[in-house]
């Protein structure tokens, strides 16, 4: 994909979505029009947590994240519209963590999962929006009714993963 990005990077299309397959395969998804004026992008075999620390003190942020197979995909943009971003990476559901970031100004804005970990990014955006509610919800399968019964409350999804339930 290295070179396919590149090109694109020289036409003004950034990376604004990325997904992968437990065979490895993967999608990447350019678009025109975004806001970013630079990218970076990291593929390795465990969660890039340094890599992303060394981006934020550079003035990026994560806009987009992946797993395909073990492997994680992380893409880190120049204005994003953020104002301060945290990673919560765990085994398990970080609720914990992920309620205490909501009590404080924090929403999630990005997810990804292998079969042993799931990382949330939540991230403050850098214009104050209106009061936003976020809800989330594990399932061994994909909840239709569920999401139609939270669109008459004006919930809409904002983020999908797969990886592992836990009971």
């Amino acid at each position: 994909h290295k070179e396919w990005i590149m090109e694109q990077w020289e036409k003004e299309y950034y990376i604004s979505a990325i997904a992968g397959a437990s065979n490895g395969s993967s999608l990447v998804v350019m678009s025109k029009g975004t806001l970013y004026s630079q990218q970076s992008y990291k593929v390795s075999d465990s969660f890039p947590f340094k890599w992303i620390s060394k981006k934020w003190r550079e003035g990026f942020h994560v806009t987009s994240m992946g797993t395909a197979g073990t492997r994680w995909g992380v893409v880190m943009s120049r204005n994003a519209g953020f104002s301060e971003q945290v990673v919560e990476l765990d085994f398990l559901y970080p609720s914990e963590g992920i309620h205490h970031r909501w009590d404080t100004g924090y929403r999630i804005t990005a997810v990804a999962a292998t079969v042993d970990q799931a990382a949330f990014v939540l991230s403050v955006p850098r214009k104050k929006l209106a009061d936003e509610t976020q809800e989330t919800l594990r399932t061994s399968a994909f909840p239709s009714t569920h999401v139609k019964e939270k669109w008459s409350r004006n919930l809409y999804i904002a983020a999908v993963c797969y990886g592992r339930t836990v009971s």
